[in-house]
């Protein structure tokens, strides 16, 4: 079966938008709190994007098989590697330049998201072709 490209475009740009949305709320519910657990808040964030990109992976292999969503959410990691920065800088975060922020986190960020959704993609992909047989 071919892959749409117009459909793996913009669901990786919603997928890395959704992503990039989450971080800049969880940054603003920390700046608002009166918390000094950095540390707990970073790893708490990380929990939420593995545990969101493994079940909608999971949801993407069933709905569209394993090689469209593993290349949606490909996309969708390096693109939140990037956004991700980019609203840090925006939101003033850590007072870096966009240069820093994108050379220290953009393969961090992009694994982080990219690793869980191609392991949740494999079983997704795994129960659609137990369905269609």
């Amino acid at each position: 079966m071919p892959v749409n490209l117009v459909y793996v475009v913009v669901a990786a740009l919603v997928r890395a938008l959704v992503v990039v949305v989450l971080y800049a709320g969880f940054v603003e519910v920390l700046d608002r709190s009166d918390s000094d657990d950095a540390l707990g808040a970073g790893l708490l964030y990380f929990l939420l994007v593995v545990v969101l990109a493994l079940c909608w992976a999971i949801w993407d292999g069933w709905r569209r098989g394993l090689p469209t969503a593993a290349i949606v959410w490909l996309i969708a990691g390096a693109l939140t590697g990037l956004g991700i920065p980019v609203v840090s800088i925006a939101l003033d975060v850590s007072g870096a330049t966009l240069a820093d922020e994108l050379r220290d986190g953009w393969l961090f960020l992009a694994l982080l998201v990219a690793v869980p959704a191609l392991v949740g993609a494999v079983p997704g992909g795994i129960a659609r072709r137990a369905r269609a047989a």
